[in-house]
């Protein structure tokens, strides 16, 4: 037991880090705070843009896993597993072209014009900047430069799972993980129920079919959240703050945070063959998820200085501002029918499963655990 704690605890961490690396791409922007002062619609752009690899991918890793048999527990039987999904993030969603944005204040400046996504290449990413008017180069008062992707193709996602069996062929399964801090990074929480339910024995004849046949449902809750703390005088270094409000208040800037919410779920028809050692199966289905991006909290950040534009010698091209909660983004997963197939490898009460599913974020998941009846 004390080595399988070890290994759910490296899953955790392992899939606590990467998800989290989606809340440090928000500071690997220049001087942290630029993409919050692009204002909140271009923000939300491209940290949508940026983020949605790793927003489908997790519902679909999160949508894996949940079962390693098509035939449900009898009644008490019982199944403890321990799982890790990993989705595939297609090349598609690797990188996006900036030009195509519907950007209302940035504009693409130099760079690649193709700037990658968190899960894309570690190379530099597109520079965008703002001016308070186009045709005035001194006008200027924002640029920055998006991040570099991970190199890491991949959203994976740690499960650990329950199954007990009921009556009449039906299983109820519970995924939960407790809120678990990270150092320097934030905490970290999953949870869900599924329903597995024999539906041969509906069936005319279904005692002499010689596959074992079911659906089931599962749903899944992951958050994660990090702390910021941003005042006006760390992201603004070149301009006068001292008549401004919003300088030497820290307290103004309190509750500032980023928390990343999933919710998925799936739904499949199951076919399979249970023998003493291997169980496989395969089967259709359908799933679904959403990735939500929050910034709580006020934020300092800069808007265009009109007056500039009618006396550009004696004023700065902006003027710093506050938002609240700029950031507010919904990631719909690349929702769909897929296909899927699995086994699972019988050792006395010890097991080891692996399956694989075929769909838009195509997705492997491997576990071991204790499984009775």
């Amino acid at each position: 037991m004390k080595t399988g704690y070890k290994v759910a605890k490296g899953l955790l961490l392992g899939v606590v880090l990467f998800a989290f690396s989606s809340v440090t791409a928000l500071a690997q922007i220049d001087d942290v705070s630029s993409i919050l002062q692009a204002g909140k619609t271009d923000a939300n752009i491209l940290v949508q843009e940026y983020l949605k690899p790793y927003g489908r991918g997790l519902g679909s890793s999160l949508n894996s896993g949940w079962t390693n048999t098509a035939r449900p527990h009898k009644t008490l039987g019982l199944d403890i597993t321990i799982s890790a999904g990993l989705a595939v993030v297609p090349d598609a969603d690797a990188a996006f072209n900036v030009a195509q944005l519907d950007l209302t204040r940035l504009q693409y400046e130099n760079g690649p014009l193709i700037s990658p996504t968190i899960a894309g290449d570690k190379t530099s990413g597109s520079v965008l900047a703002a001016y308070v008017d186009p045709d005035m180069p001194e006008s200027k008062f924002l640029e920055f430069t998006m991040p570099k992707g991970t190199g890491f193709q991949y959203a994976p996602a740690p499960m650990i799972k329950a199954g007990l069996g009921l009556f009449k062929g039906t299983e109820v399964m519970v995924r939960y993980l407790p809120q678990y801090e990270v150092n320097d990074f934030g905490s970290f929480e999953l949870w869900g129920v599924g329903l597995k339910h024999d539906i041969k024995q509906w069936l005319p004849g279904g005692k002499l079919i010689p596959v074992d046949l079911s659906v089931m449902f599962g749903y899944t809750y992951m958050d994660l959240s990090s702390d910021f703390s941003l005042t006006a005088e760390q992201v603004i270094t070149n301009a006068d703050l001292t008549d401004n409000p919003y300088a030497g208040n820290p307290e103004i800037w309190a509750g500032q945070g980023v928390t990343l919410n999933t919710e998925a779920y799936t739904i499949n028809a199951l076919v399979g063959k249970t023998l003493p050692v291997i169980s496989i199966y395969g089967g259709v289905g359908y799933e679904a998820s959403t990735f939500s991006i929050k910034t709580p909290g006020v934020y300092p950040t800069v808007i265009p200085n009109q007056a500039f534009e009618n006396d550009p010698g004696n004023n700065n091209p902006f003027i710093v501002d506050a938002v609240e909660e700029p950031i507010s983004v919904e990631i719909d997963g690349k929702n769909g029918l897929h296909a899927l197939a699995g086994f699972r490898f019988r050792f006395a009460i010890f097991h080891i499963s692996g399956s694989y599913k075929l769909a838009n974020y195509s997705t492997y998941n491997l576990g071991f655990g204790i499984s009775f009846r």
